[in-house]
């Protein structure tokens, strides 16, 4: 091509090419509003921090001659970004109360001791996880009752291997419900080391900080030859491996499921265990089914909880006297009937269970027992507070919620109306009284609290030593029972009913806040 065409050729080629280029299509805008950090991650980074990027890029393409359109283009994309790190709470940690809106602080709990006389154990309330884990059905339900010790253990426990993973789910289970676990380590077939292995996994490696442990369940039931001896004997050697791993922690024996008749040298296990671990031993446990089921009349099984009071003396006494200790006494494990098969009038699942369990309940407090914990949590058989499958509240249940307030001061009272009981409380922090009402007769009764017991008593009355001219009028239904909690000036705060009529009915308590 010749010199001067070539450049006649390029000149025009660039204007055409000039003059065909499009701008580019600018990037969407992007706005990010949160970004999720793992802690690990976000550890590394200031959690206030603030990263701005701004680029700004303008580029202008000018074609020559004139006649060439000039297009001008402007991108300025503005993406912000600020990672905002909100730490993940630890669902393992330790709460400094406990017991849902009891709020007991920790260490109250963990300074577990025989009450001084008119005072409530801060333990007392307490519960047997079993069936875990639970759903959360089974936890909503449970909340109310603001239990404050929550029992890991059972004939299974002892017999079955389980799955270290196990525990750590119970340890979840008691975070959320905010409460105070209590492990039991097996005994037969295990030895020293295998429980100081558990302790350590729990309190060492895992650093749960149980303090609450106890030596097998129900050794009583083991009718082989020389197996007293063995548990009894067998207890200090337990004990003292896992005190050397993790010296806090509070050990409860023997656990036993009915030999401790201190009337009877052969059906006492208790006895010669005091002789031998009496020095050792921080919290004397045993478990208390009263029934088998098969009995069905009201009064006679809502009439044994009125033999709690003298039991629980008898044997705080002898523990006294076998080994110069208060030591605290707890009922680890406690229904009405121990038979889970069986259901109707005489089981754990029926109506007498709540009027019994309200009774023995508001007895053992002012008895000085330390720790109840009721069996079970929720079940699929006649024994649980909750049924699973149909999801049914139990008797039992609404017999525990009556005491969901309950202070920490006993309130001496007297009831002078046939057929009822009572049992009262203060709690210290608030000054409001609790009161728990049991209406065992086949009728109604009417009636009237007088909150000043120097008042010469009469039929119709219940009296309490609360020092006030006020009295309040009160009628109960037919085989029921309620709980009033007043505030300072004896107002009415809250209150709740159950009665048969509403068991048939297949009702929930009602709860009221103010006036009933």
């Amino acid at each position: 091509m010749k010199p001067f065409a070539l450049v006649t050729f390029l000149l025009f080629t660039a204007c055409t090419l000039q003059t065909s280029v499009e701008p580019p299509v600018p990037p969407p805008t992007v706005q990010v509003a949160a970004l999720a950090l793992s802690e690990t991650a976000a550890s590394t980074l200031n959690p206030t921090a603030t990263f701005t990027r701004t680029p700004t890029h303008t580029r202008t393409s000018t074609a020559t001659p004139s006649s060439t359109p000039t297009r001008t283009f402007t991108h300025t994309p503005t993406a912000t970004f600020t990672p905002t790190h909100v730490p993940t709470r630890n669902p393992y940690a330790l709460a400094p109360f406990v017991g849902g809106t009891r709020r007991i602080p920790r260490a109250e709990i963990l300074n577990l001791r025989a009450p001084a006389p008119g005072t409530i154990s801060p333990a007392l309330f307490g519960i047997n996880y079993w069936n875990g884990p639970f759903g959360q059905n089974t936890r909503r339900a449970l909340a109310p009752l603001n239990f404050t010790v929550m029992r890991w253990g059972g004939g299974n426990y002892e017999a079955e291997p389980f799955e270290w993973q196990d525990l750590d789910l119970f340890i979840l289970n008691c975070r959320q419900s905010n409460v105070e676990p209590l492990i039991q380590v097996p005994f037969w077939n295990r030895s020293p080391e295998f429980a100081a292995k558990m302790v350590e996994y729990i309190n060492v490696t895992k650093k749960y900080d149980v303090r609450f442990w106890s030596i097998s369940n129900e050794p009583d039931k083991n009718l082989r030859r020389g197996s007293r001896e063995k548990y009894i004997q067998g207890f200090r050697a337990f004990r003292d491996a896992m005190k050397a791993v993790d010296s806090r922690i509070i050990l409860f024996g023997p656990e036993l499921a009915t030999e401790y008749d201190i009337h009877n040298p052969a059906r006492d296990w208790l006895t010669p265990f005091l002789k031998a671990n009496g020095d050792i031993v921080d919290v004397v446990s045993l478990h208390r089914y009263p029934f088998g089921g098969t009995v069905r009349w009201t009064d006679t099984l809502v009439n044994d909880a009125f033999g709690t009071t003298r039991r629980v003396e008898q044997l705080r006494a002898h523990i006294r006297n076998m080994t110069g200790r208060d030591i605290p006494l707890a009922y680890t494990e406690m229904n009405l009937s121990h038979d889970w098969t069986m259901g109707g009038e005489g089981s754990s699942a029926g109506f007498p269970a709540g009027l019994w369990l309200a009774e023995t309940m508001g007895q053992m407090a002012e008895a000085g027992v330390t720790m109840v914990n009721i069996w079970n949590a929720h079940s699929n058989d006649s024994i649980g507070l909750v049924q699973r499958r149909p999801f049914e509240k139990r008797p039992t249940y609404f017999a525990l919620l009556m005491y969901a307030n309950y202070g920490d001061r006993i309130v001496p009272l007297a009831s002078q109306v046939n057929g009822v009981s009572a049992h009262a409380s203060l709690n210290s922090r608030n000054n409001f009284t609790s009161i728990v009402l049991i209406n065992r007769a086949k009728e109604a009764r009417e009636f009237q609290i007088i909150f000043n017991s120097n008042e010469q008593q009469q039929d119709g009355g219940i009296y309490m030593d609360r020092g006030s001219v006020k009295r309040m009028n009160y009628s109960l239904p037919a085989e029921s029972m309620s709980s009033l909690t007043l505030d300072t000036d004896f107002r009415v705060t809250q209150s709740i009913l159950y009665s048969r009529a509403m068991f048939n009915e297949k009702q929930d308590a009602r709860i009221r806040n103010g006036n009933p």
